[in-house]
């Protein structure tokens, strides 16, 4: 296979989020996203540096994907109770199954890394702290959070398997526990 003379990193990018679709996060090596792209390995650290430094650019890469879903549902709902809380679970519903592999995988491997963990309790704080959990109303809103969570995880991480009417229907039931 013939190596290219320009190297773009988006698709180094994916490149990566094929070879954890195929193997896994275990599988992430420079070595295999050079292979998967068609690159030397030297082009890919020369795009990225560290193997942490592909991790946190397809990280930060999956939260913009998850941002923009986030605006989309804010853009028409914004003035709704618990808006914020409904485009997480909305968000999480929507991504894609690839996508949830990847943020899953990515979020494993993060949180080994305190730097890493603590922004990803930032976002979760930051989140959690605009659901007043002093009513009921905001700790229905919460558990819904966290049930969308939890779904997008276990199939993200490969734990569980959904239909996409299986899928739907999951999200369906966690929104009827947003009061609205």
């Amino acid at each position: 296979m013939g190596r290219r003379s320009t190297i773009d990193r988006e698709e180094l990018l994916d490149a990566a989020d094929r070879v954890i679709a195929r193997g896994g996060v275990i599988s992430l090596t420079i070595d295999a996203v050079a292979s998967e792209a068609g690159v030397s390995k030297g082009g890919v650290l020369y795009s990225f540096g560290t193997k942490d430094a592909l991790i946190k650019a397809m990280l930060d890469r999956a939260g913009r994907s998850y941002e923009s879903l986030i605006d989309d549902y804010l853009a028409t709902h914004e003035r709704a109770p618990h808006s914020d809380a409904s485009a997480h679970i909305n968000a999480s519903h929507r991504e894609d199954q690839l996508a949830a592999i990847r943020a899953s995988a990515l979020l494993a491997t993060l949180v080994q890394s305190p730097g890493y963990r603590r922004e990803i309790q930032g976002s979760y704080q930051e989140l959690f702290g605009k659901l007043d959990t002093k009513t009921e109303a905001g700790r229905r809103a919460l558990t819904a959070v966290l049930a969308a969570e939890g779904a997008f995880l276990l199939r993200g991480l490969g734990l569980a398997q959904f239909e996409a009417d299986e899928w739907d229907a999951i999200f369906a039931d966690i929104r009827a526990i947003v009061p609205r």
